[in-house]
């Protein structure tokens, strides 16, 4: 019978593990089937209370790690050991945290370990992280409007909360054969969505600003690294016909993608001349995004071209892509200037992965954003879902033109107002409305992660004071 028995056991851990693991794979990181996300933590959750300490971590670190598993294919290996390893070991600790509060402690505080756990390494991870908030389970929900408003509140650290409560408390209720461990989750969820959805009935429905977008996947990456002056001015003279055409469509703003083309000291003046001049041709602003190549440090910059054709801001980009943009200078000041319809500011791709950065502009009364981008094909949809959810933190409407990912129209509340493929040359003009403005969190920042660092302290010596008296007493009966 126990041999029997064991097998069975290895059966279902590995079972167990399939489940989630495939849940977390379509539904994180570069998945889009966002449902699944409120259901992969649970298999682990449920079999970690019915099994030893070490195999429930193994349990849930195997299933959250083959969960990232399209990390290699979007970049490589190993990406896998850089972004996979430090949740995988955060998603094992917080279900060992559950596992113990559910043993030890009161069933309507018990199901706040697993949400707390997270939240608090998702926020403080993000603090020394070179990639930011790259990656958190946060970004799977964006489509899911109502709880994305959260975040204009509380970051995005809210979402992750509520995400992660969820599945906590439908695992302890099941275990205790109870719906009461569920109704704190339940009230919580309720107000969330009760203030998400209130916040959309505010989004305002007409619009103020006609922007322009246009990229393209052609001549990449030649054309960023270029130092030769011909090629350089032949990729300015394309994007200044885009300019031409998408001002002819009624653009009032135009915004280029990130190092669409190098530049160097010989070729700076005409290739300055080319834009300046679609410019003031058009009457239009354009935010061009360029590679300053040929000195060291390298600079990723986007210029911000006046109707007149004169260059009024200068912006370099803030936060740099490790590993890959290691020759470039980083820079460290705001981009921000008055466009049409309201103040606007513009930064630069991975800028917006770092939700303080983006909270800078907020505070200065940025309704509008701006962005050159410049993805990696599969992350596109990521990476644009990212820089949606600056906009729904600090009240702004984001223009995103990016290369080998999507150029994105998006609204102070996540809606999606207009979106392509680089892929397809596209260049898109829409009416898009101005945003809110400073939100709370924009006001208060991260009160609400530090809220859970200080309670995960809390969470931590209740648990250890309840642990080391019964491990006390179960050796003085041996």
């Amino acid at each position: 019978m126990q041999v029997f028995r064991q097998p069975s056991r290895s059966l279902l851990s590995s079972l167990v593990v399939a489940v989630s693991a495939i849940a977390f794979l379509v539904s994180t990181g570069v998945g889009v089937v966002w449902p699944l996300a409120w259901l992969a933590p649970i298999p682990v959750l449920v079999l970690a209370l019915h099994r030893p300490w070490r195999a429930a971590a193994v349990i849930a670190f195997t299933a959250s790690l083959l969960g990232d598993l399209t990390l290699a294919r979007t970049y490589g290996p190993g990406a896998v050991l850089i972004f996979g390893i430090p949740p995988s070991v955060a998603f094992a600790a917080a279900t060992l945290a559950a596992r113990a509060a559910a043993r030890r402690m009161v069933p309507w505080l018990a199901v706040f370990a697993f949400p707390t756990v997270l939240t608090s390494y998702e926020f403080l991870f993000s603090r020394i992280s070179p990639n930011g908030t790259f990656w958190s389970l946060g970004y799977s929900q964006t489509d899911f409007l109502p709880l994305l408003q959260v975040v204009s509140l509380t970051g995005l650290w809210g979402v992750v909360f509520v995400l992660t409560l969820v599945p906590s408390a439908a695992t302890l209720a099941w275990h205790r054969r109870s719906v009461s461990p569920l109704m704190p989750a339940l009230a919580i969820l309720l107000l969330v969505l009760g203030y998400g959805t209130w916040r959309l009935l505010q989004a305002p429905a007409s619009a103020s600003v006609r922007a322009g977008l246009a990229a393209t996947d052609r001549g990449l990456p030649e054309a960023s690294i270029t130092t030769d002056p011909s090629m350089a001015l032949t990729v300015a003279a394309a994007y200044a016909d885009r300019v031409a055409r998408l001002a002819a469509q009624g653009a009032q703003i135009i915004v280029l993608p990130e190092k669409m083309v190098g530049v160097t000291s010989d070729s700076a003046d005409a290739l300055m001349k080319v834009l300046s001049d679609a410019a003031r041709a058009a009457h239009v602003t354009v935010i061009a995004g360029l590679s300053r190549n040929g000195v060291q440090p390298r600079r990723n910059i986007a210029l911000v071209i006046s109707q007149d054709g004169t260059v009024v801001v200068e912006y370099e980009k803030r936060y740099l892509v490790p590993m890959i943009e290691t020759t470039f200078a980083s820079g460290k000041t705001l981009g921000l200037f008055a466009g049409p319809g309201a103040d606007w500011g513009v930064a630069i791709c991975k800028d917006l992965d770092f939700p303080t950065w983006s909270r800078a502009y907020g505070q200065r009364g940025v309704r509008f954003m701006a962005v050159p981008a410049w993805d990696f094909v599969r992350d596109g949809r990521l990476h644009s879902r990212m820089a949606v959810t600056r906009g729904v933190e600090n009240g702004f409407t984001i223009a995103r033109s990016a290369q080998q990912g999507l150029v994105t129209f998006s609204d102070a509340y996540g809606r999606i107002l207009g979106e392509q493929s680089s892929a397809t040359d596209p260049m898109m003009v829409q009416s898009i409305p101005t945003g809110p403005g400073a939100t709370l969190y924009t006001r208060y920042g991260d009160w609400f992660a530090w809220a859970n660092v200080v309670t995960l302290g809390a969470l931590l010596l209740v648990l250890i004071r309840a642990i080391v008296p019964n491990s006390k007493s179960e050796a003085a009966q041996r």
